[in-house]
């Protein structure tokens, strides 16, 4: 095999990372609905979801990032952040008659966007310092931060500090490296990865009670909680260490090369990202599923819900509004005076 084709599978390979981490975002965000219209035996699944989900795709938005054009890149961001800001109070006007647009705090969907626009300015102004010192105070800042209750939505700055130590781990790693190191480790680690995965699956469905309280933790969103008196950077760092030991054994059972359907919809997770909700809300609030939420029935229906949004929201048509908004950014070319003058 040519190291040429080598390289594409081990891309395929990421694309198909990505298709499976944005299923479990859709799949997170349906049972987060089940959760909020009273289906308290989804509370499990929710928990093992929110553990490695988001904190492995800003390793995987680090691992391919790249170090150009950082102000366009983070005007598109800000830009796309507002968009969805603007469709989600348009979805939830349509549905409840009244919607408030909160222009720098940001608790819904949002939030993602405006966390890669602070981490390509982290990154742009990081650059020239070590690494390794950046990584180890960004891992202890959040030790910290978490004790102030101000350190909250506001400006995403919670969810951008928690989670910018997997971002910027990302920075440090060659994608394709580290696709062959996976590789090549496979056989030896698939059996303990997936007993990391169904050990933690099963801890979070039958111990619900006893880890609910690293919920607000997961979710990155909020100060530390009371309940955790002066101990909250302890179970910070348990959580970070939760997070980087299941979505690791997350990436060892993801599949190589390129398959049908999952690696070109991998590269579309943005736009699958940005309608998701939108349509999750009409479907459940305006066409009648949240009637079902207390049903026996309700978490697999609403989980092949997520996989058919998923599908459905890859095709191209939903590459709007973001592949125009980032073409019209990336590639606006400002005319010089000396050109005008000529």
């Amino acid at each position: 095999m040519s190291n040429l084709t080598r390289e594409r599978e081990r891309i395929w390979y990421w694309d198909n990372a990505k298709l499976f981490l944005i299923l479990a975002v859709v799949i997170g965000h349906c049972i987060e609905t089940l959760m909020h219209l009273g289906n308290t035996k989804s509370y499990g699944g929710f928990l093992f979801i929110y553990s490695f989900h988001m904190p492995l795709f800003m390793f995987i938005s680090g691992l391919f990032f790249k170090n150009k054009k950082c102000l366009r890149k983070i005007v598109f961001y800000v830009a796309a952040g507002y968009m969805l800001k603007a469709l989600m109070c348009l979805s939830t006007a349509l549905l409840w008659g009244n919607a408030v647009f909160e222009p720098f705090r940001e608790k819904g969907m949002a939030w993602f966007m405006f966390a890669l626009a602070w981490y390509t300015a982290l990154e742009w102004v990081l650059q020239k310092l070590d690494k390794r010192i950046v990584l180890l105070i960004a891992v202890i800042v959040p030790l910290v931060t978490g004790y102030f209750k101000s350190v909250n939505d506001f400006l995403c700055i919670s969810r951008s500090v928690v989670l910018f130590p997997f971002f910027w781990l990302g920075t440090m790693l060659d994608p394709v490296l580290l696709a062959e190191k996976i590789r090549a480790l496979r056989k030896k680690l698939i059996i303990p990865a997936l007993f990391v995965l169904v050990v933690w699956f099963a801890v979070c469905v039958t111990r619900t009670d006893d880890i609910k309280i690293l919920q607000h933790l997961f979710t990155a969103r909020h100060p530390f909680n009371e309940q955790l008196g002066g101990l909250g950077f302890l179970y910070r760092l348990l959580t970070d260490a939760i997070s980087v030991i299941v979505g690791g054994a997350f990436l060892v059972l993801i599949p190589y090369g390129k398959l049908r359907f999952v690696s070109e919809a991998g590269g579309k997770t943005l736009n699958i990202y940005f309608w998701h909700y939108c349509c999750l809300y009409i479907i459940v609030y305006g066409l009648g599923m949240a009637s079902i939420a207390n049903d026996w029935w309700a978490i697999p229906t609403y989980i092949v819900l997520a996989i058919w949004l998923t599908v459905r929201l890859s095709a191209n048509i939903f590459n709007f509004p973001l592949k125009l908004l980032q073409n019209f950014i990336m590639n606006f070319k400002i005319k010089k005076a000396n050109d005008r003058s000529q």
